[in-house]
């Protein structure tokens, strides 16, 4: 990873221990959380899951399909799971999100939590992420 890939308050992981960590700042060599420093080489992307969007108010609408609504937007997510044929990864997790609100409309592909974060910011939902 890389400083221009993350936001403050994003979280990413933590290579060696698993440990979920959310950003509190960025430095050009490494981020900071508040009890610690990381270099960009010891952290990596949350891979998205069903579990995390259902923990976090996304709906099933259908299979792998989620919805997320509140006053203001509409958040759809077509999830494409991790898929696996004896132990080989074929297809990485990606979430084909598209948020629409009164005065945006944007589609866009991700492959982790930080960028769904970002996304939601970006278009001001101030939705705390649950993991």
């Amino acid at each position: 990873m890389n400083a221009d890939e993350l936001m403050i308050g994003d979280f990413v992981r933590e290579i060696y221990s698993q440990k979920i960590i959310k950003v509190r700042e960025i430095k050009q060599s490494c981020i900071y959380t508040t009890d610690n420093g990381y270099r960009y080489s010891e952290i990596e992307p949350i891979s998205p899951t069903t579990e995390i969007l259902e923990k976090n108010g996304f709906k099933r609408n259908k299979p792998y399909n989620y919805i997320y609504k509140d006053d203001y937007c509409e958040v759809c997510v077509s999830f494409v799971p991790k898929i696996k044929i004896d132990n080989i990864d074929l297809v990485e997790p990606t979430i084909n999100v598209s948020i629409k609100g009164a005065l945006f409309d944007i589609n866009m592909t991700m492959s982790a939590i930080h960028e769904l974060q970002q996304a939601l910011r970006l278009c001001g939902i101030e939705k705390e992420i649950i993991l």
